[in-house]
């Protein structure tokens, strides 16, 4: 379990006094809010120059950018995916091995978990799976659960957000992944709870990208650890002032070799 909390400790930037940014390129994130970029190539080449934040990127984008972005870059790879055409969206699937995910270079593995449907159950055996293979490597899990599904009315509701937190906790996720509730105090309340460190991620359902960095900004206030940032809401002509906003509100002084 050593090589886990040296490797989680690493990826979080949890010895320096900033919260985390971790930019994602899985392309087939859960639908809602906005999306206005379209080439993670020039992204992840704008990423290679500036920090060395944490990247979560599928398998065969590990493979193809990994020697473009210097190693000091800790890559979370994701395991589960679907494509932007399932039946239903949000039944994820694995596609990807511990042990590829290993060889592609990966610092932590990363799944889905949909709550409040017919393939929770599906993907909550996926998920014990995932953990029994990355804790034999000692390879930190950072889960994302989302709630979707027609028996969801409110998937922003703040005590489904709450439960989900609680949820990751109880069945062991190293890092865990939710959306904004937009409710301070309840919000706040669980990340103090939680067994493991909490990120936001998704987009909150916000309109626009100011709208976004409001709510990132409330969100690491309650407590978070850090952001998953999806590379789409990243303005396609403004990538880089945009990381800027990011950075400033997770308090990231952008330098190279800054958070080792």
């Amino acid at each position: 379990m050593i090589g886990m909390y040296r490797r989680r400790d690493r990826v979080l930037s949890i010895a320096s006094k900033q919260k985390t940014v971790i930019v994602s390129f899985d392309q087939t994130r859960f639908e809602g809010g906005v999306a206005q970029s379209s080439d993670p190539a020039k992204c992840i080449n704008i990423l290679a120059g500036r920090n060395n934040q944490p990247l979560l990127m599928p398998r065969g984008y590990a493979e193809t950018y990994g020697l473009i972005f210097p190693a000091e870059h800790p890559v979370i790879v994701q395991l589960s995916t679907a494509s932007r055409h399932a039946v239903p969206s949000w039944n994820r699937t694995l596609v990807c091995s511990v042990q590829d995910a290993l060889r592609a270079g990966a610092d932590a593995v990363s799944m889905h978990l949909a709550i409040g449907n017919e393939f929770e159950e599906k993907m909550l055996q996926d998920f014990s799976t995932i953990c029994e293979d990355a804790r034999a490597v000692g390879l930190p899990v950072l889960l994302s659960i989302f709630a979707k599904g027609d028996r969801i009315v409110q998937e922003y509701d703040r005590a489904l957000i709450a439960d989900s937190i609680s949820l990751g906790g109880e069945i062991g996720a190293d890092i865990i992944a939710v959306p904004f509730s937009g409710h301070a105090e309840s919000f706040a309340r669980a990340v103090n709870e939680s067994t493991a460190p909490v990120l936001l991620t998704g987009t909150h359902g916000a309109p626009s990208f100011d709208a976004y960095c409001a709510s990132v900004e409330q969100g690491l206030a309650c407590g978070a650890q850090g952001v998953i940032v999806p590379f789409q809401i990243l303005p396609k002509e403004e990538m880089e002032t945009a990381l800027n906003t990011l950075y400033a509100l997770a308090k990231i002084d952008d330098q190279q070799g800054d958070n080792v």
